[in-house]
């Protein structure tokens, strides 16, 4: 299963080439994974009832055509693989039907207190998660 994020294309996100800053391809990557995360039970009131959250450990971007002003984004997120602390996302930004870039990510599951540190993915949210493999 795929999950799908939208979002235009901001005035401030555009540098001055008049195309949309690089940095900005980050911010609607990580935009898309926030919503992918709450969707799967990652979210706010259970972050605050665990002290638990996710952190990036890792991610590889692929810049692949430029944006501009108002363009039309959808950010479709793919679960690659899934362990028991880990899971890797594929994430392709479109406009419209062209591919503009491709982010890779591999995010921990992390209890932040006393110090962060991985922690097993509860089983209710591991079974949301296989269900976008």
């Amino acid at each position: 299963m795929t999950f799908k994020f939208q979002t235009k294309v901001r005035p401030e996100w555009v540098d001055y080439n008049g195309h949309m800053q690089d940095a900005y391809y980050g911010l609607v990557f990580s935009y898309a994974v926030d919503a992918f995360q709450d969707e799967v039970g990652f979210d706010w009131a259970y972050r605050k009832q665990t002290g638990c959250t996710i952190y990036l450990v890792e991610e590889h971007k692929f810049f692949l055509t430029e944006l501009k002003e108002n363009d039309f984004l959808e950010v479709k997120i793919k679960l690659l693989d899934l362990s028991e602390k880990l899971f890797h996302l594929h994430c392709s930004m479109h406009n419209n039907k062209t591919v503009v870039a491709i982010s890779e990510l591999m995010e921990m599951h992390v209890k932040q207190m006393p110090i962060p540190q991985g922690v097993p993915i509860p089983k209710a949210i591991l079974r949301k998660l296989r269900s976008h493999l």
